[in-house]
């Protein structure tokens, strides 16, 4: 009798998705078929979209991954020809058609970047072997002046130990969100008032980890050493976080000898995952073990590199940063605040958005896909 019932509620979810596959262009239609489909079968809604979506067309499917702005077909070249918004590379786009072909059965015959396209930005061949046996010869190539709008993401932060009213007026005519990589230990009271008038901003602890930089004067930062206890470490981070308890995130001060220490790095992500905290790894330090590390908790982290004066000026690390985004789809600028930084960014919001990039604070740059 089970089995029957199993054969049964199988041929009602055939009908059902027949039904759903038919008026799949209908949403309000298309989700009163879901629901019969939980009811009849067990089957949960986001299950039943995900078998549906296989009845797509892979053509059109993939066409939607790379949502591509126009299709016509040379046949001087005997090739379909996909225009792509500008903002990803193209390396980006293929990555991305990569991922989609395996995913979906099919097979990839050919990928190749091309260099002598006139008509685009960039471009590539692609041939493909449908998961059906059918071939598919595709041009793919990036507009020289369409803009895909938040193509990429690019984060702003700021490290500071202090606070000017120039510098929080400036603040507060930022258009865009940015985020203050703040110590929690160390400062004035005055300081920590003072950051509650500077809106639009969201808090990092920089918490001063192990290094061979740290002295004696150090000890007022309350840095996180090896020699520390689990113990010791969490309450550290604990009082930080009363100190401010809106902080997102922790990034590293110092710590070149801390993200090669993993037992430290276990102490510190330990809390943060209970926290519900990221990481950030500024040590540029080569030998890191922190995506290691990672792995361990449920914890989102990764490495940047702030602002250098030995390596660069201020105008050529932004100029990096904003070439970055685009070509890698995420950027992490970190940048002293200061008054003549700050001056330095004031049009980075239009510049972002002439190349499709969305100027956002860390945690949404962490957990975007």
């Amino acid at each position: 009798m089970i089995k029957l019932k199993h054969i049964v509620a199988l041929f009602l979810a055939s009908g059902i998705f027949a039904g759903l596959a038919f008026f799949l262009n209908n949403q309000d239609k298309a989700y009163f078929f879901l629901e019969k489909i939980e009811e009849t079968t067990g089957i949960s809604p986001p299950d039943a979209v995900s078998i549906v979506n296989d009845t797509i067309p892979f053509e059109k499917g993939l066409q939607d991954e790379l949502k591509i702005i126009s299709s016509n077909y040379s046949k001087r070249s005997k090739r379909n020809i996909w225009t792509l918004a500008r903002g990803k590379t193209i390396v980006v786009y293929l990555m991305q058609a990569q991922k989609f072909i395996q995913k979906h059965g099919g097979t990839i015959l050919l990928m190749e970047e091309l260099n002598d396209n006139p008509n685009s930005y960039q471009s590539a061949k692609v041939d493909i072997l449908t998961p059906k046996g059918d071939s598919l010869h595709l041009t793919l190539q990036v507009s020289d002046n369409i803009f895909m709008k938040n193509a990429s993401l690019m984060s702003i932060a700021f490290q500071t130990t202090s606070l000017s009213p120039e510098i929080i007026e400036k603040l507060n005519h930022l258009d865009f969100p940015f985020d203050l990589l703040v110590p929690p230990f160390g400062l004035n009271d005055d300081f920590y008032k003072d950051l509650n008038k500077i809106t639009n901003k969201e808090i990092v602890l920089w918490l001063a980890m192990e290094s061979t930089k740290l002295n004696k004067v150090h000890n007022k930062l309350r840095p996180l050493r090896i020699h520390h206890t689990e113990e010791q470490i969490e309450e550290t981070i604990n009082d930080a976080k009363e100190i401010l308890p809106n902080a997102a995130g922790i990034a590293t001060r110092y710590g070149e000898q801390a993200v090669k220490h993993k037992q430290l790095l276990q102490a510190i992500l330990k809390p943060a995952e209970k926290k519900d905290m990221w990481f950030l790894d500024l040590s540029m330090e080569e030998r890191t073990v922190v995506p290691q590390s990672c792995k361990d908790y449920e914890i989102i982290c990764k490495i940047a590199f702030p602002y250098n004066p030995d390596n660069s000026s201020v105008e050529d690390y932004v100029h990096q940063k904003l070439r970055e985004a685009p070509k890698s789809g995420t950027s992490i600028m970190i940048l002293p605040l200061t008054e003549q930084n700050l001056s330095k960014i004031e049009d980075i919001a239009k510049k972002a958005a002439k190349q499709g990039t969305t100027l956002v604070d860390l945690s949404t740059l962490f957990n975007s896909k």
